[in-house]
C-alpha cells in the first residue's frame, strides 16, 4: 500500500470537506435574506425565489430551522451533500465533482438546486 498517495487523497478529501463546511453559514445567510425578501414582497431576488420554491414544495422555511440545519451540516468524505439543499430544504442532495483545470478550481455541483461550490483553491 502506498502511504503517500493515501495521505494525499486524505488531505484532498479534508480540503473538500473544509470548503463545503465553510459554505453552510453562507447558505444560512442566503436563506435569511430570502425569508426577509419573501416576507416583504421582494419576490424577484434569487434568494426569495428559492424560499418560495421550498414553500411550494411543502417545506416551511424559518430562520431558526435554517440556523439549526446550518449548524448541523456535516458532510462525510465520499458522501458529500449540498449545503444549500440541506439548509433550505433539509435534503441531502449528493454533489458531483468536476476536477480542476488550469483555468478553474475543482468544483462541486448539485443537480437538485444547481448550486456550484469551489472545493479547492485551484
Amino acid at each position: 500500500m502506498n502511504t503517500r498517495s493515501t495521505l494525499v487523497d486524505r488531505a484532498h478529501a479534508d480540503m473538500r470537506l473544509a470548503a463545503l463546511l465553510r459554505q453552510a453559514p453562507i447558505e444560512f445567510a442566503r436563506a435569511v435574506y430570502g425569508i426577509n425578501d419573501h416576507a416583504s414582497g421582494r419576490t424577484d431576488t434569487m434568494a426569495a425565489r428559492e424560499i418560495a420554491r421550498a414553500i411550494r414544495q411543502g417545506t416551511p422555511v424559518t430562520q431558526e430551522r435554517a440556523e439549526q440545519r446550518s449548524r448541523a451540516y456535516l458532510p462525510t468524505a465520499g458522501q458529500e451533500h449540498c449545503p444549500r439543499c440541506w439548509v433550505v430544504y433539509g435534503h441531502k442532495s449528493p454533489l458531483r465533482f468536476r476536477e480542476a483545470t488550469e483555468e478553474r478550481p475543482e468544483t462541486a455541483t448539485c443537480s437538485a438546486c444547481s448550486a456550484e461550490y469551489a472545493t479547492t483553491l485551484g
